[in-house]
């Protein structure tokens, strides 16, 4: 018996099966390191924006702020004396409080260097300089700091609270302390007056020891 033809099969292209592609690569959501480059990038943009616009504060306003901010330590210190002025603690206390503050005065105009290592009289007479320099009307220098308040500004506060204090100088004290600061702040505008200044201390002090 003849073998059996087994009949080719024939190509059919319409039951090829459907060509599946892979599913599109989202760039949803992003990547953790990709958020910390953007808020890198985004961080130095605004630090930039903010230097080119920063402007640097006047010192004019700094010199305001500066005897502003010194008048209103002052008259705290004032009125706290003012409120019990028979309490000897309280006086005590005002008094230290300010010969502090004239200190530090006097350390936010000039450099620490200049005036932290002046001594007692030095120290006064740089006072005296300072508060004589609004006088424009009235050339003649007077030594208020250096010898009427002299006691009071470099002893009491060292003292007992116990140490009798002369309330009418403690007053007249304050009256001057303030006219110190609010007529002095805008003669240091420049470092060439700062130096001129404690050039002027330092002579009347050589001068004081000949």
């Amino acid at each position: 018996m003849p073998a059996a033809h087994s009949t080719p099969l024939q190509f059919d292209p319409n039951k090829l099966a459907d060509i599946q592609l892979p599913n599109s690569i989202s760039a949803w959501p992003i990547a953790p390191g990709w958020w910390l480059l953007l808020l890198l990038i985004v961080s130095l943009i605004g630090l930039l924006i903010y230097l080119i616009n920063r402007k640097p504060k006047p010192k004019k306003a700094k010199t305001k702020h500066l005897k502003t901010q010194a008048m209103q330590e002052l008259e705290i210190i004032k009125k706290s004396y003012q409120a019990q002025p028979d309490n000897k603690n309280t006086t005590h206390k005002s008094v230290k409080q300010l010969s502090i503050l004239l200190r530090r005065y006097a350390l936010s105009i000039f450099k620490r260097e200049q005036v932290a290592g002046l001594t007692d009289q030095q120290w006064l007479l740089l006072l005296d300089k300072i508060y004589n320099n609004h006088k424009s009307k009235n050339p003649q220098e007077v030594h208020l700091f250096s010898e009427k308040y002299a006691e009071l500004l470099t002893q009491v506060p060292y003292q007992t609270a116990q140490t009798g204090i002369d309330h009418v100088l403690l007053n007249e004290l304050f009256a001057s302390a303030e006219k110190l600061i609010s007529h002095s702040a805008h003669f240091f505008a420049t470092k060439q007056s700062q130096q001129g200044l404690l050039e002027q201390e330092n002579a009347t002090v050589e001068h004081n020891h000949v």
